[in-house]
This record gives structure tokens, sequence and C-alpha cells, in this order.
């Protein structure tokens, strides 16, 4: 099994902690609207000082839920945002990231699929897979990502 990475599921990923990170912010924003509002208003002092400490109440779980959210799924969003600045124009689309240890592997896999029969002892036990991975790799550029490099082409 690989270790390739498809920048489309990469861009699922980020797209769904976007959403719930707008969510949240969202949330509190909206129940800041609500706690002037209840300071506004024309209701008994009684009436108005119960809605205000429920609504302060909502507030203060709201913003504890986003500094949660933050401390479990911040570093990831940001990490993603910061490879997808890098690897650019593809990022939805698909752009595959093969890690750099898997390079040679990688050469191999790509002369199979180009037409090379993987059965075939010659001409597959004559290459030098090393030397032909380097020369592929002239093609692709590089990107770190969470502590590995990984090479990639458009």
């Amino acid at each position: 099994m690989n270790s390739y990475l498809d920048t489309r599921d990469l861009y699922k990923r980020q797209s769904e902690l976007q959403s719930d990170l707008d969510n949240l912010i969202e949330e509190i924003a909206d129940l800041k609207e609500e706690n002037s509002s209840y300071q506004e208003a024309g209701a008994s002092l009684e009436e108005a000082e119960a809605n205000l400490e429920e609504a302060e109440a909502n507030l203060e779980e709201a913003e504890a839920n986003l500094l949660e959210w933050q401390n479990e799924y911040g570093q990831e969003l940001k990490a993603l945002d910061d490879l997808e600045s890098e690897v650019g124009r593809d990022w939805m689309h698909g752009a595959t990231l093969i890690p750099e240890d898997d390079f040679t592997e990688y050469a191999r896999e790509l002369a199979e699929d180009i037409g090379t029969d993987s059965n075939a002892p010659w001409p597959l036990n004559c290459i030098d897979w090393d030397f032909a991975a380097k020369e592929l790799k002239q093609d692709y550029s590089s990107v770190e990502f969470e502590g590995t490099t990984y090479l990639y082409r458009y």
C-alpha cells in the first residue's frame, strides 16, 4: 500500500475544518448580538436579567467550544492552508503527493502504468530504478508536510 496523498482528499478535510470553524465563530457572533438585544430590550428587569444571564452562559460555552476546537484542530487547518499555498493551482482539482522516500517505487509503478510489462524479467531487472527516479524527479516539485518531504507534479 502506498502512502501517497491526493490533494482532493486534503482539500475536502480542509473544507470540513474551515466550515466547522466558521460555524463556531458565527455562533459566537449570533450570541453576542443576542446578548446586546437583551440589554436593550424593554422587558421587565427580572426577565431581562434572567435572559441576559442565560445568554452570557451560552456565549461562554460557545467561546469554550471554539477554544477547544482551536486546540484540537487549529494546527491541522493551518498546516493544510500552508500546504495549499505551496502546492497552488491544482490543490482542489488533484495533485498526487508522493513521499520522497517512496519515489523510486513510484517511478517503477509509473513505468508499469505506461506499458512496461511487469511480468517480463527484461528490461525491468536491468533498470537502475534509483537513477530512473532521480531523472524523473526533475519534473517534480517538493513540499514539506507533517515532517515528510513530498514530490508532486501538475
